[in-house]
């Protein structure tokens, strides 16, 4: 038998490349781990309730129901922060397979309930929203570790209404996931896009004539040439969980060159976490001269 609606807020989160093949599954049990650890931490100390009966859990997925009383401005102004804190304190001490980022999406509304659970349009599209393209790219494109995205109802009658919640440093995106064509905002939490501080290449493919040179020069450049070193080096890079591993040399290599080419700043984020490992060699001048052609077009 169905019961009235009831109101909610919804406060999901989504762990980036959960899914990648570079996690083994000793990796994925500490990220889940990580997610709720990091979520509770962050409820609490922002003395939100939490309750497990109120949670959907999706696997690296999760979504907490609030009750209609909570104070809503706190998803917005307090909450996002506090979650910022405990994501570094649980990446400060985990391998680069174990390291979380997250998207968090917020919104509110009607939720009915009956002897088999809940039910709800605006939980679907709270859903929705945490998947829109332009918030991976956000959180992808950067070296941030939290990405908010708040529904346009939530953003016009909560965030822009406190200046604490930052509302200026959002930015509208379009939706359009499954059935939904809506409006959102979006806000780096904290972090800042690729390349941001410095002129960077173009995020654009390489050719194979720009390749080949990169290539061969870092599987001869010390702190690289093995796969002991690229993983080190890889940990240095905010989007590393998703570049494509390989086992041979030459095809991880080239892998790990073409996914950072596709990033803002990606080759130049690759060539200074390198350089930690072989500044002042020769391969490493060869690779700042490869690098300085293509931002010039040479």
């Amino acid at each position: 038998m169905g019961s009235d609606a009831v109101h909610r807020s919804f406060v999901v989160v989504d762990v980036e490349s959960y899914g990648d093949l570079t996690r083994t599954s000793p990796h994925r049990t500490a990220a889940r781990n990580g997610m709720y650890q990091v979520m509770t931490t962050a409820f609490a100390d922002c003395d939100l309730p939490w309750d497990d009966d109120a949670v959907d859990d999706a696997g690296d997925c999760l979504m907490v129901l609030l009750p209609a009383d909570t104070p809503k401005g706190v998803l917005v102004d307090r909450l996002p922060e506090r979650l910022v804190a405990a994501l570094r304190e649980h990446n400060h001490v985990h391998a680069a397979g174990a390291r979380l980022r997250l998207r968090m999406a917020v919104h509110s509304g009607e939720v009915h309930y009956d002897e088999h659970g809940k039910t709800s349009a605006e939980m679907i599209f709270t859903y929705r929203i945490l998947d829109a393209a332009e918030a991976k790219r956000a959180l992808r494109d950067s070296t941030a570790t939290l990405v908010l995205i708040a529904s346009d109802p939530f953003y016009q009658a909560v965030t822009r209404q406190r200046p604490s919640a930052r509302p200026d440093d959002y930015r509208p995106v379009d939706v359009q996931v499954k059935e939904i064509r809506t409006r959102a905002w979006v806000r780096l939490v904290d972090g800042r896009p690729l390349g941001a501080d410095r002129p960077a290449a173009p995020a654009r493919g390489l050719t194979l004539a720009e390749l080949g040179p990169i290539v061969e020069v870092l599987l001869r450049t010390p702190g690289f040439e093995t796969r002991e070193g690229r993983d080190l080096v890889l940990r240095d890079l905010p989007f590393a969980t998703i570049i494509g591993r390989h086992g041979a040399d030459r095809q991880d290599t080239v892998s790990i060159v073409r996914a950072c080419a596709h990033y803002p700043g990606g080759l130049e984020a690759l060539l200074e976490a390198i350089r930690f490992y072989a500044d002042g060699t020769t391969e490493m001048a060869e690779l700042d001269t490869l690098l300085a052609q293509r931002v010039g077009g040479v």
